[in-house]
């Protein structure tokens, strides 16, 4: 890890909890957040399942809202972010 680099990952356990709550707001945009992995997992496929139609091997856009990839991608992102 380089200088001014925050690490990937990190992890905590229960002895942690107190510095869990020190650090769960956020004082400034130059902040980085870490997020659970299998809580942005279940974010991820709710959006999914929410959007698409899944059949066999094959999707499509359910909700019809996308126009395009791009735009799927940044609605996601945005979706993420929330």
């Amino acid at each position: 890890m380089k200088a001014n680099e925050a690490p990937k990952k990190l992890y905590f356990g229960e002895s942690d909890k107190g510095i869990l709550e020190i650090y769960s707001t956020k004082e400034s945009d130059n902040e980085v957040e870490y997020t659970r992995t299998d809580t942005f997992i279940k974010k991820a496929l709710k959006f999914l399942d929410e959007n698409f139609f899944f059949n066999n091997l094959h999707y499509s856009i359910e909700s019809g809202v996308f126009d395009s990839k791009e735009e799927m991608f940044d609605d996601f992102k945005k979706y993420m972010n929330d």
